[in-house]
């Protein structure tokens, strides 16, 4: 097994519902990853950051137990069981990454985004992200928000619909807490050296690239932002300044506004550790 050297760094805003929360867990025999974006709804008395702590409480005491992904997919499995007899209304989107030497385990459940680049420089979402809501469920939601003010609109019988296709359309279908419903994304690969990945809450993707559900290519139209944060970042440390510059630049220079979320992002790049004194930028996948 190769030996890579592991360089990543974290932008996190959490001011806004204090819901997001990372990890970087180091278990016996790599290094594991996480993003989580906590989720509320109206029907319960907990919230999303109840549950992203918990969670993270539990990655944490069991870190030293994780020598396989088997054992990383049981207990999450478990910790879905756990949170689902305590969330009362409220979930964990969840991402991440286990990193043995050279060999990389991608997993998630929810709208937390998995991004790499290639080796052309095009970017990827590695898995697909769980926003096609069932009828049903979209309806429950809808109904609980009647009365709610939601992105500047107050929910009525009248416009319940139009936001019951909105659940449909981009509803959050899976994630941690979900019970029964709960199902784990995952891939498995070698890593390359210069490779690099992104865990991003939908408080960055959101604003910065089109939406997307299924895995696959991302256009450079769709995601111009997210491309330069990629060219201008050599290092994960660079690549947080960058991103930084951008949402500052984003929102004071060009004016717009950004809608009002939590966002985290985690950059994590790899280096060969016999290359590591003459790295050359590289993506992580042909």
């Amino acid at each position: 097994m190769k030996k890579f050297t592991i360089d990543w760094q974290v932008y996190f805003d959490n001011t806004c519902k204090q819901e997001d929360l990372w990890g970087h867990y180091e278990t016996a025999k790599g290094d594991l990853f996480v993003v989580m974006d906590g989720v509320s709804n109206h029907d319960g008395t907990r919230t999303g950051r109840d549950v992203v702590q918990l969670v993270d409480n539990r990655l944490t005491a069991e870190r030293g137990n994780i020598k396989h992904r088997k054992d990383l997919i049981e207990l999450l499995h478990a910790i879905n069981a756990e949170t689902t007899q305590v969330n009362a209304g409220a979930y964990a989107a969840v991402a991440g990454t286990y990193i043995r030497g050279n060999k990389i385990y991608v997993f998630s459940a929810g709208d937390v985004a998995i991004l790499a680049k290639k080796m052309n420089g095009k970017l990827i979402q590695v898995l697909p992200l769980d926003l096609r809501m069932p009828r049903p469920e979209a309806e429950r939601q809808a109904r609980a928000e009647i009365g709610a003010t939601v992105n500047n609109i107050l929910v009525t019988e009248d416009n319940l619909e139009q936001r019951v296709q909105q659940y449909m359309q981009h509803g959050l279908c899976n994630a941690l807490g979900m019970g029964d419903g709960f199902a784990l994304h995952d891939f498995n690969f070698s890593a390359r050296d210069g490779a690099a990945l992104l865990l991003a809450t939908d408080g960055i993707t959101d604003p910065f690239m089109a939406s997307m559900v299924d895995a696959g290519g991302i256009k450079l139209a769709d995601a111009p932002k997210l491309y330069q944060v990629f060219d201008e970042g050599e290092t994960a440390e660079a690549a947080v300044r960058s991103l930084e510059e951008i949402i500052w630049n984003t929102q004071v220079v060009e004016k717009q506004r950004l809608k009002q979320d939590d966002r985290t992002a985690m950059f994590i790049f790899m280096t060969h550790a016999a290359e590591a004194a003459g790295h050359r930028k590289a993506g992580l996948l042909d």
